[in-house]
């Protein structure tokens, strides 16, 4: 519940009319699913306005709205509270830290170029054993989406998980600035987002923003595996390590050994661990979760088992047996680190009579974008990939590169859209092929799989 004067207080805003005594019975920036008795905050997006639908948000009980926008709010009804501030969007943000400091529980963040979604489920399906944990739906992961997840906090939550995404530069440390983060989470600094973050060095500025902002016990935990996070030894205090290829860390992984759809390792030199498909960034996953279980308190061998029992998040690299043909579906987004491991996961599949990759665009690399394509053009070459199909206008230079550099052009296709990648599928498709699936979201490849599943 809210009232007037914390919704006021949060965000510094102005109460514009109404009555300073109501309460309200939650927060949404939705006018289709709102309820009766609600604070609507009218965010605007690129596409959307949100003040534009502030009379249907009143029409379905909304009693108080939060705006930036005076042109837009002029014909003020009766019983309904206006609270003008100075931009809707760090409104939110503005309550969803007035909320979250309600709560003493702490809160695990998860940031990353890639894996973050993953390790994020992996570590609240550890901790899910012992805690009533709460997190992020999906990837609700931005300035609208962490606000909403922090906004849904109750008092039966022990733990909260928060994954932390960015396009921008300043977006993490304003994340952190609204969730207040106890423990920090990097997975990997990689070439992601390049066209607003210019370079690796700019996305490893904007990623350690995350740990800048911990409040206490502040606990940083950082995959050493990885050439930026690796060299950082001294962050306010002492960070915790993991990795499967340093020794001398805190947590790690050794022996690991690939199986036909899992990975098996050990952890600190004891205990054996199975992780499902066999992913070698899913062995640094488990290794973040399972620390965050044992920053918890809890057993090995409790959390052994969890892990062992997690399966991906639809969409990520996951492993999808249909009748006909295996497919691994990982069309939630693509960037040069993510594409890399999924091409290798796809070239350790052993049982399958052909290996397919469907590669579609990798976006957001600015400048780079053709020279990170051609270079996957070349690495597939020299990889077990039986057929390489490529999609959309980035890609076509994947395609080129991959017949430069030896590839047989007989197995190297380019379309430019979903329903010729499909078409050509139906057409060449065979018993037992193993397909790999790939892209940027907004390539919209999820359709290929859906398309597939149906089919075959």
């Amino acid at each position: 519940m809210f009232d007037i004067k914390d919704i006021v207080k949060a965000t510094g805003g102005e109460l514009a009319a109404g009555a300073t005594s109501k309460r309200f019975s939650g927060i949404s920036i939705d006018s289709r699913t709102i309820n009766s008795g609600a604070v609507y905050v009218a965010i605007v997006g690129k596409k959307f306005d949100g003040h534009d639908f502030i009379a249907d948000s009143i029409s379905r009980g909304a009693k108080a709205i939060v705006y930036d926008n005076p042109s837009k709010v002029k014909d003020l009804k009766k019983g309904i509270a206006y609270i003008k501030v100075s931009e809707t969007t760090c409104a939110l943000g503005a309550i969803a830290r007035f909320h979250r400091r309600r709560f003493d529980i702490p809160i695990i963040a998860v940031t990353g170029s890639s894996g973050k979604t993953t390790t994020k489920e992996m570590i609240a399906w550890v901790l899910s054993a012992n805690f009533n944990v709460h997190k992020n739906k999906g990837t609700q992961n931005n300035l609208i989406g962490v606000p909403l997840t922090l906004l849904e906090i109750h008092s039966k939550h022990d733990i909260c998980v928060i994954e932390m995404g960015t396009n921008r530069s300043g977006e993490i440390g304003q994340l952190a600035r609204i969730a207040e983060p106890n423990f920090g989470v990097i997975t990997n600094i990689g070439p992601a987002h390049l066209e607003h973050l210019g370079d690796l060095k700019g996305v490893y500025k904007e990623k350690i923003e995350l740990i800048k902002h911990l409040l206490a016990p502040g606990i940083a935990l950082l995959n050493k595996g990885d050439i930026y996070l690796g060299k950082l030894s001294r962050i306010r205090s002492k960070p915790f390590f993991f990795s499967c290829i340093n020794n001398d860390c805190d947590f790690r992984a050794t022996e690991i050994t690939y199986k036909h759809n899992s990975v098996t390792f050990l952890f600190n030199g004891v205990h054996q661990v199975e992780v499902k498909h066999c992913a070698l960034h899913n062995v640094t996953n488990a290794l973040s979760a399972i620390a965050c279980g044992l920053f918890f308190g809890m057993d090995i061998n409790v959390i052994r088992d969890r892990i062992g029992t997690f399966d991906s998040p639809d969409m990520r690299l996951k492993e999808i047996k249909l009748k006909q043909c295996v497919v691994f579906d990982d069309s939630y987004n693509s960037n040069p680190q993510s594409l890399k491991h999924a091409i290798d996961v796809l070239c350790r599949q052993t049982l399958g009579s052909r290996r397919i990759l469907v590669m579609g665009d990798m976006l957001e690399l600015g400048k780079k974008s053709e020279e990170f394509h051609a270079y996957f053009g070349n690495y597939i070459s020299k990889k077990s990939v039986d057929i390489l199909i490529t999609m959309g206008d980035f890609s076509k230079a994947a395609s080129e590169s991959a017949r430069k550099s030896g590839m047989n052009a007989a197995c190297v296709f380019h379309f430019q859209d979903c329903a010729a990648v499909l078409d050509f599928l139906h057409s060449c498709i065979k018993e037992g092929d193993v397909l790999l699936v790939k892209g940027s979201r907004s390539m919209q490849m999820e359709k290929i799989v859906a398309a597939l599943m149906e089919k075959y």
